[in-house]
């Protein structure tokens, strides 16, 4: 049987078969180009949605206090009810260890425990911020970072008026106004930084994983206990308080407690930390909230 020679395959022939295709490389100074653009972008819809930002703020704001008789005074009343109730049983509990009398005591839990529930009613009101504007987002295009930027700010507003005048209510309790309580400002702009990072990282998930709102309440109940606020760092031995600076949120509230407690000033490796951790947490929960936006729509 002859055999049948398959036909030859010509130069010509060849170069009419399609190439394979080369997979794109995207360089760094593309990604960090795409990135810029992201962030002038986001600037400028922040001074174009300004408007949006201060109506939010200002409507929940209004709303939360118009039938209550005392209204804006339950920001005031409610930590001072807390922290009373607290330092007169903890106060008793923690003498021995922490060497401080109830009135100090009372001081030292106002300095931990303001910024701590600033911390975290600004993370549980952030979280749920996309899901309860879902018909706001659905029908128009708004820039859905506004809505936790909206939350934070309108805790920050609460926490820096509480601060001032519980501050006022404390002086008599041995409160010192010193020249340390200039740095409170830049203490509020860092705490506020770190919690809008995380703010931003817990409406993410929470938009995609709907339980995560019912762990988040146990994980901030732990948080809590496990940050040197009902009692001092000396809790522990001297060999072991380095674990305490594990907690990501102990700098800043250990600004607080030298500011207020300890009319100090922060040394500067205190402020240096807190601004490396602020930064941080702010960058990353700004690139987890923008690499799944466009999907948000689709989940709430």
């Amino acid at each position: 049987m002859a055999s049948v020679d398959s036909p030859a395959i010509t130069d010509d022939e060849t170069a009419t078969f399609p190439a394979a295709p080369v997979p794109m490389r995207i360089s760094l100074n593309q990604r960090l180009a795409s990135a810029r653009s992201v962030i002038v972008r986001d600037i400028a819809e922040f001074h174009e949605y300004q408007g949006v930002i201060v109506n939010l703020v200002a409507q929940e704001l209004q709303v939360r206090y118009q039938r209550s008789m005392l209204g804006f005074l339950w920001t005031l009343v409610n930590p001072a009810l807390m922290m009373g109730t607290q330092a007169l049983v903890f106060s008793r509990l923690f003498r021995g260890i922490g060497g401080m009398g109830p009135w100090e005591y009372a001081i030292f839990l106002f300095a931990g425990a303001m910024p701590w529930t600033f911390l975290a009613s600004s993370i549980t009101d952030s979280t749920t911020s996309l899901i309860q504007q879902e018909g706001l987002i659905r029908k128009i295009y708004v820039p859905k970072w506004i809505f936790p930027l909206a939350r934070v700010l309108i805790q920050s507003i609460t926490f820096t008026l509480s601060l001032i005048a519980l501050f006022i209510m404390m002086w008599p309790l041995g409160a010192t106004v010193s020249s340390s309580l200039l740095a409170l400002p830049l203490a509020i702009l860092l705490i506020c930084m770190f919690t809008m990072g995380m703010g931003l990282i817990a409406a993410t998930i929470h938009t995609f994983f709907r339980d995560f709102g019912h762990f988040l309440t146990v994980g901030l109940q732990a948080w809590y206990f496990l940050t040197p606020i009902i009692y001092r760092a000396d809790f522990l031995p001297t060999n072991e308080r380095w674990k305490f600076w594990l907690n990501p949120a102990y700098p800043f509230i250990r600004l607080f407690q030298i500011i207020i407690h300890e009319s100090q000033w922060p040394p500067a490796w205190l402020f240096m930390l807190a601004t490396c951790i602020a930064i941080g947490t702010l960058g990353a929960g700004y690139s987890i909230f923008k690499s799944q936006e466009k999907k948000i729509v689709f989940r709430l």
